[in-house]
């Protein structure tokens, strides 16, 4: 993505003259390899390409996008030439040619259908041997996605060109794999989320030898009320979907915004909850938002009390947009949402909170969730679970559904943490209002009473 950015901020000038008013160019190039495994051998290759540029102006309620297919200057001037005059100001002049269509020259389409090769060939290798010894029989999608993303805004501190853009490399890989249990093979659903990275390909495989370990046959969890741990950082998904997307600036009322106040109580002091996009070893970190600011850490829970908002620059208060503007793709206006729900690790051994469980169940993995903010409500569908009593493991629990309302919830997590947060690694995607976004989450292990449970049917 070649701009001059100090040329296109003086092309944004007319679009932020009066106080409040905010104009900003994003662009973006995304690059996506996916291929099919089945049984160790190699199916469809599809590599998908897209990118272009979105002019943005916003004033009060009022907002203009313009969006042009392509990533380079005559883009962005176009972009802005049609945002000038969808939004009544003198457009801009015309000097450089229409981008083509695609917006790529064939020497780039070339430059990176190589490079997607060289990602296949080595992740090929490295898949190869880890499925062929763990996993010989399975299903999966594998995904790599990488983005490059640039960001001119008004009012803010034009960074140098390098800074201006952030690039992300992540990698997914889905599906099911045939797992040994005692009474005759079985199914197993895995989902596997984390940025490419030297030791990704390892954690890969430590989470296949966990998902193929021999279990007893199953029996379902059975309908009521039970205490719960969530294990193995699953609690991130709980936390993101009741705390990270109530407290997105224009999320609904809800039941931390009413009848409560912020800093008011709503669960234990020993608990803090924080949305970090600066964790860039998760799923949904990066170092700018898609408006080109540098994101903060907030506390969404301090102590037990309700925290802060998540904010973009059309929400911020005094303080600032806390970086968290986000957008599923060019064509998209930003809005605030949530990215790394992270939990800080407290002292308990595992085995200490499974004596405090004492009769209750025990989750280590969820597959998916949802939440209604206004209602403050959960839905949280597992496929395995286990069985405590007396503070010892029992039987293998089958697939079910962990439900129950924000507050409660809240307040039924007791103050003991584990005292090692884990990635949860299954969490990956997050859709909004039709608008998908890498997240993620890390997490001890989290005692909580007084929660629904019932069979899947």
């Amino acid at each position: 993505m070649q701009w001059d950015d100090a040329a296109v901020a003086r092309w944004l000038e007319p679009l932020s003259s009066r106080s409040g008013e905010l104009a900003e160019i994003f662009g973006e190039r995304r690059r996506e390899v996916s291929v099919t495994w089945t049984d160790g051998r190699l199916g469809d290759v599809r590599v998908r390409r897209e990118e272009g540029v979105s002019a943005r102006w916003r004033f009060g309620r009022d907002e203009r996008l313009a969006f042009v297919a392509g990533a380079n200057e005559a883009s962005v001037r176009e972009a802005v030439r049609s945002l000038r005059t969808i939004s009544g100001r003198e457009p801009l002049p015309i000097r450089n040619p229409r981008a083509s269509k695609s917006g790529q020259t064939e020497e780039s389409d070339a430059e990176n259908e190589g490079t997607a090769w060289v990602d296949l060939q080595r992740w090929s290798r490295r898949l190869t041997g880890i499925l062929g010894r763990h996993a010989p029989r399975h299903r999966f999608l594998w995904r790599v996605c990488e983005t490059e993303r640039r960001v001119v805004a008004s009012g803010l501190a034009a960074p140098s060109p390098s800074s201006s853009i952030s690039r992300r490399r992540l990698v997914s890989v889905e599906g099911t794999l045939t797992a040994a249990s005692r009474h005759g093979d079985e199914q197993r659903p895995i989902a596997f989320h984390a940025p490419d990275a030297e030791g990704t390909a390892d954690e890969l495989k430590a989470v296949l030898v966990a998902a193929t370990a021999p279990r007893d046959r199953p029996v379902a969890p059975g309908d009521g009320e039970t205490d719960v741990v969530l294990a193995q950082g699953c609690a991130a998904v709980l936390f993101h979907e009741i705390l990270g997307h109530a407290m997105e600036a224009d999320a609904a009322r809800s039941a931390l915004s009413a009848p409560l106040r912020e800093d008011a109580r709503v669960a234990v002091a020993e608990l803090d909850v924080l949305d970090d996009p600066r964790r860039l070893d998760l799923f949904g970190g990066y170092e700018r938002d898609d408006e080109g600011v540098a994101p903060r850490a907030v506390k969404l829970l301090h102590s037990g009390r309700v925290g802060s908002r998540l904010t973009d620059r059309s929400h911020a208060a005094r303080g600032g947009s806390s970086g968290h503007a986000r957008r599923a793709g060019p064509a998209e206006a930003p809005m605030p949402r949530c990215s790394n729900v992270v939990v800080p690790a407290g002292s308990a051994t595992s085995e200490e909170i499974a004596r405090r469980l004492n009769n209750g169940i025990w989750i280590e993995d969820f597959r998916g969730g949802s939440a209604q903010v206004a209602a403050g409500t959960f839905r949280l569908p597992f496929t395995r679970a286990r069985r405590v009593r007396r503070g010892r493991f029992t039987e293998e629990l089958g697939a079910g559904v962990l439900a129950g309302r924000t507050l409660e919830a809240l307040q039924g997590v007791e103050a003991v943490l584990g005292r090692e947060a884990r990635p949860c690694r299954s969490l990956g995607w997050c859709s909004r209002d039709g608008q998908v976004v890498p997240v993620q989450g890390e997490s001890p292990d989290v005692l909580i009473r007084g929660l629904s449970v019932r069979s899947s049917r």
